[in-house]
């Protein structure tokens, strides 16, 4: 017989939460992302909202939650909190990506590859400003100017 391979089981790192909400316990082991899911699906618009602002609250930034909040807000037409969300959300996205790039220690002349070849591959101008945005900023400004013309409409 072989011997048998240890396995390492690593701890998962969320946190995990137990909420109740008008007699409805979520799962005690779902990590929270998941709670606010099944809260959606049985049309617990309220307990998922709650669960996404705890997450918000944490300071880690993690896009799914900022887009599903939009999407609460959406269904119940709350526009002007969607708007606040999606304002704070693209705040957020820029301090993420600030905090990012200050944290790495890049090498001069791989900053100036880098550049070059941003440059020739035409991703930035020739000052070096980015031509294009990253992931989920242009939907959530396209998501914005809707929800500014449903807002005139009111």
């Amino acid at each position: 017989m072989a011997p048998r391979k240890q396995q390492n089981k690593k701890s998962s790192t969320a946190k995990i939460v137990a909420m109740q909400h008008k007699d409805a316990v979520i799962d005690e082991k779902q990590t929270p992302l998941q709670q606010a899911a099944a809260a959606e699906k049985n049309n617990d618009l309220a307990l998922a909202e709650k669960i996404y602002k705890k997450q918000i609250q944490l300071k880690a930034f993690n896009a799914a939650v900022y887009k599903r909040l939009m999407v609460i807000y959406r269904k119940q037409k709350r526009y002007k909190d969607e708007l606040d969300i999606i304002n704070k959300g693209l705040k957020h996205f820029d301090e993420y990506r600030k905090n990012q790039s200050a944290q790495k220690h890049v090498n001069a002349s791989i900053k100036r590859l880098s550049q070059r070849l941003n440059k020739s591959l035409g991703l930035t101008n020739s000052r070096g400003k980015e031509l294009y945005e990253p992931a989920p900023v242009p939907e959530w400004k396209k998501r914005k100017a809707t929800v500014e013309k449903r807002l005139k409409k009111n």
